[in-house]
């Protein structure tokens, strides 16, 4: 147990590592997808107990915080929350048939994606915002949610 927890924490620094400083190679005319909060929905998926999803979404958001330099709380806020309630979710329903579980993937990545890019990125008027920063980049993270999603479906 404490194993597969070392293994993904260091996924984790690792994931933050590469989209923090390699987030320029795979952005679109300056849109990136967050490749973290997919994982972090995964990890909620995957593991029902609304605790240690809510420490994965504090504790990466905390370091993602710290290691950018954005306001400390804003990331580990939002990714608790959306972690928490995926599991909550998960943990609430026995069987859950695999189109809904992909449907609850999809919404929580594009949910959590437009609230982390529209308080992160509230410097600009907020129209400008919403048309340049948060659909742009809300619709580039679903997009790496749903191939990660196809290449290995969530259990």
């Amino acid at each position: 147990m404490i194993r597969q927890h070392v293994k993904f924490a260091v996924f984790l620094l690792l994931i933050i590592w590469i989209s923090i400083r390699y987030s320029d190679l795979y952005s679109i005319f300056g849109i990136k997808p967050d490749i973290l909060l997919v994982f972090l929905i995964r990890r909620a998926l995957h593991d029902p107990r609304p605790q240690v999803s809510l420490a994965w979404g504090f504790s990466s958001g905390l370091i993602t915080d710290v290691i950018a330099g954005d306001v400390i709380g804003i990331s580990s806020l939002t990714y608790s929350l959306v972690c928490f309630f995926v599991s909550f979710y998960k943990r609430a329903s026995v069987y859950t048939p695999s189109y809904k579980r992909t449907l609850l993937y999809i919404y929580s990545v594009s949910f959590s994606s437009f609230l982390i890019y529209t308080v992160t990125s509230s410097s600009t008027p907020f129209l400008k915002n919403l048309a340049f920063i948060i659909i742009p980049c809300a619709i580039y993270t679903m997009t790496a949610a749903i191939v990660f999603q196809t290449l290995k479906p969530t259990r």
